[in-house]
């Protein structure tokens, strides 16, 4: 059975571990490297992450899924702000996929981001899997990216009725999301020593 627990700064290195094997097996179209572990790494630093939401789900003492979420904002198009939570990472260890505990933690998450009073999360994901639970296409709310775009992958759940209204806007995320594409590089050679 799978416990779920919040995070605790002695899991931070099996749950890179954990992330890097999770993505490393994932076949996505254009694809060329595995960095999720390094974004993982980072993201506890910066003000936007949201450590009551980052939640490790274990089986007999190991950390076996994880999920974790940064504040994202919304800027209508009057220029006010609107806030919202994003999650991402998501990771599961490889040899449990479709078993049912990334729809387990991500459940739970919901479930917790809803109790502590988010109104929404925005997220990038496959668009054939999310909508299970309960998320719809961001364009349904009048969303884009910044720049103006909208695509299947961009999904949006509201958390409270009524929360994104109909006056639409422009979504962003956090800046850790550019910035990790930068830094990986060298990070990743002293991770690989270690993961070897």
């Amino acid at each position: 059975m799978l416990n779920i627990t919040l995070e605790s700064h002695d899991d931070y290195k099996a749950v890179e571990r954990l992330t890097f094997a999770a993505f490393e097996t994932m076949e996505l179209p254009g694809r060329t490297h595995t960095d999720e572990h390094f974004l993982a790494h980072i993201m506890r630093d910066r003000s936007a992450f949201v450590p009551e939401l980052d939640f490790i789900g274990t089986i007999g003492g190991e950390i076996i899924a994880n999920i974790m979420y940064t504040k994202s904002k919304i800027i209508r198009p009057n220029g006010s702000e609107t806030e919202a939570v994003t999650f991402g990472p998501v990771s599961v260890k490889p040899e449990l996929h479709r078993n049912g505990y990334g729809a387990a933690i991500i459940r739970h998450s919901l479930y917790a981001a809803r109790k502590r009073g988010y109104g929404t999360v925005i997220i990038v994901g496959h668009a054939d899997y999310y909508p299970r639970f309960g998320f719809k296409p961001a364009s349904e709310y009048n969303l884009t990216m910044p720049d103006g775009g909208v695509f299947d992958a961009f999904m949006a759940l509201e958390l409270r009725q009524g929360y994104l209204g109909t006056s639409g806007g422009k979504w962003y995320e956090d800046e850790v999301f550019d910035i990790y594409k930068t830094a990986f590089s060298k990070w990743n050679v002293e991770f690989q020593k270690a993961f070897s």
